[in-house]
């Protein structure tokens, strides 16, 4: 009698076999050295194309051919990527030097703004906040700006601590690093704006992070962070709605819950494939703020679960990129560029997901890369494109970036796109600041050391002169150096010299005797 064994039984090892044949697949795909650069494109492009697809079906209905505002709106997002694009070319072939010059700059000029967006007259009252400079057809928010300019800021002070060997001592790690991040904060809070402020914390926690500060510093930093959250939701009385909201949105959802509600309604209407892009009904009339804060709604009703995951991929890819590149590249600069600026990116779309599906608070902050804004938009292209700029400069991709030069096997893309390759990194000399111990220990001494006492009667012949310590210290078989002793003048005949006299008027004997023969 003769047995079968199930069909099942036998698929199983082949499905194995499968798997491990498309992780070796993927683990040489990863060991490429433009792996980065191809990840980091397709993340960002992926959810770029998201966003502007969303943005045409939130502002598009049925009859928008007669409403002008649905147009303008969609026009007007339009308007913004097509200026981003060139500022997302130029930031990814910046090299990180280049970055390093537009500092101080920067930063500067991002307090003036935040200052001036304060200034009535100046700044544009809307929803009781002064958060806006109207410069007519495109409008500008200091704050955006203000990221982008603490976050090259802070990376580039840490550089110049580390460099100099200062970063072993706390205080030189946090000062001035969280004195001009709560300046910073301090200014956007008087707009008010408390989503902008988290997310200039996750900027600076994100710095340290990359850094490697010990897990001890986080903790304290973590309770202070809390405690003025705390304090800043109970200032506010529709701070302190939102958090008793947060609780239980539905039991006033006609009121205070009615954004979180009517998202989640949004979402569950979509189910597993969703209504259709451009098909849903939610962002007429129901979902508040529908291309902006609550996209994520419209996406899930659109374009179902499938859509969501997508989204959700698409971010995961470029947290991994990200840290990726921040702990393959050479340069100190970019390694901290790029893992706080993937962190505040990725944050911040966990925080907008978040509170959209009920799990966090109502903040405000939008969905990077697919919600409409300007500023905010633009802002996202910059820190795309020093992602990019920083994997061409991998130390890998720049290897092989030469070596296709010199062989003349460059592409049409990147000789149409005049993409040239990335130079090496190349490490400055350390510098230590001089302290008080180590300037008195290289600090030459003004006189000679005094001579030891002899341990016997010297040798015959002349008297040696005494010598420093250093030369004492030195085998007997080393040639005799040179007398350094002022007291000691040659007499014009060589060989000859006068003995130097100690305090007494008698020679001054040295406890290495030296022999007349020998001179």
């Amino acid at each position: 009698m003769s047995t079968q064994v199930p069909a099942a039984r036998r698929e199983r090892p082949r499905a194995r076999d499968g798997l491990r044949s498309a992780a070796a697949q993927g683990q040489r795909y990863l060991e490429r050295p433009y792996a980065s650069l191809q990840l980091i494109i397709l993340a960002g492009g992926g959810l770029l194309a998201f966003g502007i697809m969303m943005a045409a079906s939130t502002t598009i209905s049925a009859g928008s051919e007669t409403n002008s505002a649905m147009w303008s709106q969609l026009v007007k997002e339009l308007l913004f990527v097509a200026i981003g694009l060139p500022i997302f070319y130029v930031a990814a072939r910046m090299p990180t030097r280049s970055y390093r010059l537009l500092v101080y700059p920067a930063l500067l000029f991002s307090l003036f703004a935040l200052v001036a967006v304060l200034i009535p007259g100046i700044g544009v009252l809307n929803y009781n906040a002064r958060r806006w400079i109207d410069l007519g057809p495109l409008p500008f928010q200091p704050s955006e700006f203000a990221k982008l300019a603490i976050l090259l800021w802070g990376a580039d002070l840490l550089v110049r601590k580390q460099q100099r060997g200062t970063l072993t001592q706390a205080r030189h790690v946090f000062v001035p690093l969280v004195p001009v991040f709560v300046a910073v904060c301090g200014l956007v809070m008087l707009e008010p704006d408390l989503g902008t402020t988290l997310c200039l914390l996750m900027i600076l926690i994100g710095l340290l992070w990359t850094l490697g500060l010990p897990l001890r510093y986080f903790v304290g930093l973590l309770v202070m962070v809390a405690a003025a959250v705390s304090v800043l939701a109970v200032s506010a009385s529709y701070r302190l709605q939102r958090l008793l909201t947060f609780t239980d949105p539905f039991k006033d959802k006609q009121g205070s819950g009615y954004h979180t509600v009517q998202g989640l309604y949004a979402l569950a209407s979509g189910g597993f494939y969703g209504v259709g892009l451009g098909n849903g009904t939610s962002k007429y009339v129901w979902v508040p703020n529908a291309n902006t804060d609550y996209v994520f709604s419209v996406i899930g009703e659109e374009l179902g679960l499938i859509g969501t995951v997508v989204v959700l991929l698409l971010f995961g890819l470029f947290a991994y990129t990200g840290m990726r590149i921040s702990r393959r590249s050479a340069d100190p600069f970019a390694r901290l560029v790029a893992g706080a600026a993937t962190i505040w990116i990725c944050g911040q779309a966990l925080i907008n997901i978040g509170y959209v599906t009920g799990l966090l608070p109502v903040t405000g902050i939008p969905l990077p890369f697919i919600s409409a804004g300007g500023t905010s938009l633009l802002a996202t292209f910059v820190v795309f494109g020093m992602l990019v700029s920083f994997a061409r400069h991998e130390p890998e991709a720049v290897a092989s970036a030469q070596a296709r030069v010199a062989a003349g096997e460059r592409g049409r893309l990147e000789r149409w796109l005049r993409i040239t390759p990335a130079k090496p990194y190349v490490a400055p000399g350390r510098t230590r600041r001089p302290t008080a111990k180590s300037a008195t220990r290289e600090r030459p001494a003004s006189r000679p050391a005094a001579p030891r006492p002899a341990a016997g009667r010297p040798a015959a012949g002349r008297p040696a002169a005494p010598r420093p310590a250093a030369a004492r210290a030195e085998p007997r078989s080393a040639a005799k150096p040179t007398p350094r002793s002022p007291r000691l003048a040659a007499t014009g005949t060589e060989g000859t010299a006068r003995p130097a006299q100690n305090g007494r008027g008698r020679p001054a004997s040295n406890s290495r005797g030296t022999d007349s023969r020998r001179a």
